[in-house]
């Protein structure tokens, strides 16, 4: 008689295993099914975690294409922390994903960057250099104090903030109606304005005819509610300020670059590409208790001295409190998990 086979101990998972999942791969951003066979090498018998289990724990993400999966990055602190609250695989012996830490915030070493506009690297003296920096060192800890102020009030669960919208164009002044991030985030990918961004982007650079097409997108106001578009005419500020990013060599790595940053991530609430396809457009939270022109400085300082290199300058036109935000097809737009409820 076959001796009887036992049935092979579920192990519990932890970073050093994903990361040994990750080299049977062979890749750094694998896809699902490439995953899924190093964890069947892993976990015999069905005893370990699926991919879509490490995706609702939040070990993994997706990557910006959607194609394949990538670690978020994490501080060593909080890695200690994501493996002591890893549960035990139940009596099923089938691996307990456990709930994404909300207050993860993302770490990866600042980018450096050139001349704002231009992505080139002027030469400097060392001693120029070791001023750049301190500069940079004390624009980072600046930003980082006025996002600090803004900690208490998202720990409140303060409702979702509120912003106008405007159908219709850019000629319209009075809004349609008031509306969350996840609201602006259903409209931004739906069909409902498929057919006007494309017919947009296909029309020359520079031309009336995509300016025109442009003006006549529906648009918001993220800085807050408005009884007109004006900036005498706020009724309620949302707390959220709007960073249009133009004219950008890489959106892609652009992207990347501010859903991985220490401080603005996040802040983040709403990133999608503008109307034109070679821009960016996000949406971020403030210093409630500063006035809107300061968070804009502030944010735009930040982003000036660490990404110049990626063409993220905001627009200057930001700092005006009614600044209209298009709202264009973006399938690809990213929501704050806070909001994705």
């Amino acid at each position: 008689m076959n001796a009887a086979v036992l049935p092979t101990p579920a192990r519990p998972f932890g970073a050093d295993t994903l990361a040994c999942s990750l080299t049977l791969t062979g890749k750094a951003t694998p896809a699902p099914a490439e995953l899924a066979a190093a964890l069947a090498e892993l976990y015999p018998g069905g005893t370990g975690p699926t991919v879509p289990d490490l995706l609702a724990a939040g070990w993994l993400v997706s990557t910006v294409d959607g194609r394949g999966l990538r670690q978020p990055p994490l501080t060593p602190a909080q890695v200690t922390a994501r493996l002591a609250a890893t549960k035990e695989p139940d009596k099923t012996q089938h691996f307990v994903a456990t709930a994404p830490d909300k207050t993860r915030q993302p770490y990866v070493p600042i980018l450096t960057g050139g001349i704002c506009g231009t992505g080139i690297e002027s030469d400097k003296s060392d001693s120029l250099k070791k001023d750049e920096n301190s500069s940079k060192a004390e624009v980072k800890t600046e930003f980082s104090e006025s996002l600090k102020k803004d900690e208490g009030r998202r720990e409140t669960g303060e409702a979702a903030p509120l912003f106008s919208y405007y159908r219709g164009g850019i000629a319209a002044t009075v809004p349609y109606a008031a509306i969350t991030p996840t609201q602006l985030y259903a409209v931004l990918t739906s069909t409902r304005h498929r057919a006007a961004t494309e017919a947009l982007r296909a029309a020359p650079v520079g031309s009336p005819q995509r300016a025109e097409l442009k003006k006549r997108l529906d648009y918001v106001t993220p800085a807050g509610t408005f009884a007109r578009r004006a900036n005498d005419a706020l009724a309620k500020p949302s707390g959220l300020l709007v960073l249009d990013f133009d004219h950008v060599p890489d959106v892609g790595a652009a992207r990347i670059a501010l859903l991985a940053d220490e401080l603005l991530a996040p802040e983040l609430v709403l990133l999608f590409t503008s109307p034109s396809g070679d821009g960016l457009k996000a949406l971020v939270r403030t210093d409630p208790t500063a006035a809107h022109l300061d968070n804009f400085r502030a944010c735009a300082a930040y982003l000036a001295a660490h990404y110049a290199s990626l063409g993220l300058c905001p627009d200057e036109a930001g700092k005006d409190v009614a600044r209209a935000c298009f709202v264009p097809y973006a399938p690809d737009a990213w929501l704050a998990p806070a909001y994705a409820v």
